[in-house]
């Protein structure tokens, strides 16, 4: 009897990242024009349909090998974020970034008691408390991209998520420290890892600002080698950061922050990196969608809804009192409280760096921001839609 090639067919990486994009750009489709939700929904729900916790088209070795593209997904939007934030416009709003580190800082207190009273240990509470300070980039940039978004609210959305996304990487490695330290690990370690995350990474990514300041000079006005000369120094700094066991989200703000701030900085342009990069967003979506596990719901849903009605709770209380001080109507501060809702897409590696330091409740915390995860990846980008239709800065029809 005959056999034929596709009697055995398996899925190579190409593939892969064929379907990711392909059946993407279907289930946004789908999502916008029929259930008038976000593109970004119908990436994430595709996601969860071909992924290893349903249809499984696709397998968790399949989606580790689109690693590459989902990682250059998030340098790509850390960096952009990085590029929002003018700390000469910071000096003059200086308020804004008094806010935000208020902000964090009242999200990160009230996430570790919830989370401490939940039954989860000091380490576990801090790093998932950490993590829940930041907004999604990637989410943001996205939304703001796709909605076409511009207004008040839009800047300080763009300016607030880069500086949430800051102070929340300096959180964790800060928790981190502090998880090794209580699991009785070396006290070097203690001291080390956190001094390495925070320095070694911003010490790349400043690094790669100089040299792409430099080198931007150098080409002149040659535009199509500004973007390929970009994207080489993100996935060269994506990939550095990782062989170093830096925070690779925290090198790429770093370098963003360096390029739009430091003398020269205004040779870098990245229109045509922007443009180019969509692909790579859509592939970052449907991945995410393909690793949530929705039966961490089952037994998590009670912590995961509170860690979310809290965490937006405070954000939109907040920005309602403090939106007077930030030149907003309190209307308008209420609705940016609701915009900042979207969870940072790095979440999930994050906890993954942490498994060692967080000892032996390491799975319990996984699974309890899976489930976060899980109603964040499907809510998040609804609420942020919402929300900036209500300021005026989206138009409602989209």
């Amino acid at each position: 009897m005959p056999h034929f090639p596709w009697q055995h067919l398996v899925l190579n990486p190409l593939a892969a990242f064929g379907i990711l994009l392909t059946l993407g750009v279907i289930g946004g489709q789908i999502a916008n024009r029929i259930a008038r939700l976000p593109a970004m929904t119908g990436y994430v729900l595709i996601g969860l349909i071909i992924g290893p916790a349903s249809l499984h088209v696709l397998n968790e070795d399949l989606l580790r090998a689109a690693d590459l593209f989902v990682n250059l997904a998030l340098g790509l939007a850390l960096f952009e974020s990085g590029r929002r934030v003018d700390l000469r416009w910071l000096r003059a709003e200086r308020t804004l970034l008094l806010s935000t580190l208020a902000y964090c800082l009242l999200v990160f207190a009230a996430l570790c008691t919830l989370l401490s009273n939940a039954g989860l240990d000091w380490q576990s509470s801090t790093a998932m408390a950490a993590i829940g300070m930041a907004t999604s980039p990637i989410v943001i940039l996205e939304m703001l991209r796709e909605g076409r978004a511009e207004g008040q609210v839009s800047d300080r959305l763009a300016t607030a998520t880069a500086l949430s996304s800051l102070l929340s990487l300096l959180a964790f490695a800060i928790a981190l420290g502090s998880a090794h330290l209580l699991n009785n690990h070396p006290p070097e370690d203690s001291l080390l890892t956190p001094a390495w995350l925070i320095l070694g990474s911003s010490l790349l990514g400043l690094l790669a600002g100089l040299l792409a300041i430099a080198l931007n000079h150098w080409l002149g006005h040659q535009r199509q080698q500004q973007t390929v000369l970009l994207f080489g120094l993100i996935a060269l700094l994506v990939g550095l950061a990782g062989m170093l066991n830096t925070l690779p989200a925290l090198a790429l703000l770093v370098f963003g922050l360096a390029t739009r701030n430091l003398r020269g900085g205004e040779s870098v342009s990245e229109p045509g990196l922007l443009a180019g990069s969509h692909f790579f967003f859509v592939a970052f979506f449907v991945a995410a969608g393909a690793w949530l596990q929705p039966q961490a719901l089952a037994s998590h849903w009670p912590l995961a809804l509170g860690y979310l009605l809290l965490r937006s709770a405070i954000a939109m209380l907040f920005w309602f009192l403090l939106a007077p001080a930030n030149c907003l109507t309190r209307r308008r501060g209420l609705w940016l409280g609701l915009a900042l809702n979207p969870l940072s897409g790095g979440s999930a590696m994050l906890l993954s760096m942490s498994a060692l330091a967080l000892g032996t409740q390491a799975g319990s915390a996984a699974a309890s921001m899976m489930a976060v995860l899980l109603i964040s990846e499907l809510a998040g980008p609804w609420l942020c839609r919402l929300a900036l239709q209500q300021t005026g800065d989206i138009c409602k029809e989209q």
